[in-house]
């Protein structure tokens, strides 16, 4: 099985969560100026898991400084192996598991701009009480990976908060945005590199997948009832892409579709096993040249 979770090499273990549980770290920010090193010349990865000792930590920081590289760089997720009863992370809805949900003014929750460091399977909700379009989750440093976030009620003062902005290179893999104020998956490249969003879900949102400054991959993402649009059909590659709407971008892609869900009333956006909409139309990523994987946003492989 090729996951889509990737793993550092030499990976330090610490871990977050609740005071007087035990955890090395209760405040992010903490965490981050500690392991701000240059992670090459020690040849580590630095880790943080996550324990989900309360129903929520109003917590962030910016990810930034330490040296980095492919194979050594800074992951934020749950503790535990996903699908097991170790697990610390979520169960495909925003409903159960690891959840941070910041409350801060015009500042992101996770902020990575160093390159490749990312965050997995974490539950993200933020509530900005100032008139700002900050986004909850910023890959902005070349090469970062989210995989398997799911962002819900993302909103700021004026109604313009974002969900992931993405910059060169940046992934968004089997992540789901669940009302977000406007653009739920924002490419906003600046440089040489595009973005990228593989089997991604935006569901009422202002807007679904949106084209700002570059040329994004968009392949095997779905979105319904999103305000403005689902996609924004720029110069972009997709492929078998899903919409509510007319806007689905690319070959093999599905327009004005009704999809049929496990339970959206509780935010459960599963698909049904009788959904016509988007079940088995996607295509196989498991030989992807640029990321393949085979599992979703449950670390279950994908028939």
């Amino acid at each position: 099985m090729a996951t889509s979770r990737r793993k550092g090499t030499n990976e330090n273990i610490n871990t977050y969560g609740g005071a007087g549980q035990g955890r090395d770290y209760t405040v992010l920010g903490t965490w981050e100026a500690a392991t701000d090193i240059d992670l090459v010349a020690a040849t580590q990865s630095e880790i943080l898991e996550c324990y989900d000792d309360a129903a929520e930590f109003d917590d962030n920081t910016g990810v930034n400084g330490a040296t980095t590289n492919a194979s050594y760089f800074r992951i934020v997720r749950p503790a535990g192996t996903i699908g097991t009863g170790s697990w610390e992370g979520h169960d495909g809805t925003p409903n159960n598991g690891f959840k941070f949900h910041n409350t801060a003014a015009a500042i992101q929750c996770l902020d990575f701009t160093e390159a490749y460091s990312g965050a997995q399977d974490l539950i993200i909700q933020q509530t900005n009480p100032s008139s700002t379009s900050t986004p909850a989750l910023n890959g902005n440093g070349g090469n970062n990976l989210f995989v398997g976030c799911i962002l819900v009620d993302i909103t700021s003062a004026n109604n313009d908060a974002r969900g992931i902005n993405m910059a060169d290179d940046c992934f968004a893999v089997n992540c789901l945005a669940i009302r977000v104020d406007q653009p739920a998956f924002l490419s906003n490249s600046g440089g040489s590199g595009a973005s990228y969003c593989l089997n991604c879900t935006a569901i009422d949102n202002g807007q679904g997948f949106n084209e700002f400054t570059a040329d994004p991959t968009w392949i095997n993402c779905l979105a319904d009832g999103n305000t403005g649009f689902d996609f924004d059909s720029g110069e972009l590659l997709g492929l078998n892409n899903a919409s509510s709407d007319g806007t689905a971008p690319g070959t093999g892609s599905r327009i004005n579709q009704t999809f049929t869900f496990v339970n959206a009333g509780s935010d459960d956006y599963h698909l049904s096993p009788s959904d016509a909409g988007a079940s088995t139309y996607g295509t196989d990523l498991s030989a992807y040249g640029v990321f393949a994987f085979d599992d979703d946003i449950d670390g279950q492989t994908r028939s």
